[in-house]
């Protein structure tokens, strides 16, 4: 899949290419499993609070989930989000970047996003993966990460 001119659903409810939210180093893709859930709740509020961060160092921030637009939509702004969130909803992107993962709950087998992030370059190269991370600890390391 060449992510430069794939176009993928956001929470507008638009196709957009990746490239329209391009900054000058790149992106921080973080897929998270399900909107307004405890966890992804707090990640994402974590990322918005260093948004601008972010932007600082040349990096846009892209939230990726399973949910559809009225759910990220919705999601985005009951938390003042500023950065796009994309519905991945055929789990193309994650496929792609290999984030779906089998999880167990209350004896129930299923498929589900792995918490990951990262941050890849313009052309879509991958610079740093985070796999299996807690929703807050990592935005630090990837702020560190972008220091170097």
């Amino acid at each position: 899949m060449n992510l430069k001119t794939t176009p993928f659903l956001f929470e507008d409810n638009h196709q957009h290419l990746l490239s329209e939210f391009q900054k000058e180093k790149g992106y921080i893709l973080y897929f998270f499993p399900k909107a307004s859930t405890p966890g992804c709740t707090l990640e994402t509020i974590a990322y918005n609070k260093h948004y601008q961060e972010f932007l600082q160092r040349g990096y846009n921030v892209i939230g990726i989930s399973r949910d559809n637009p009225k759910k990220q939509h919705q999601f985005k702004c009951d938390h003042a989000v500023a950065f796009p969130m994309l519905c991945d909803i055929d789990e193309k992107l994650c496929q792609h970047f290999d984030v779906m993962k089998q999880k167990k709950m209350f004896n129930n087998t299923f498929m589900a996003i792995e918490r990951s992030t990262f941050v890849v370059d313009n052309n879509f190269n991958i610079l740093q993966a985070w796999r299996k991370v807690k929703p807050v600890d990592h935005i630090e390391d990837v702020l560190k990460f972008l220091d170097k």
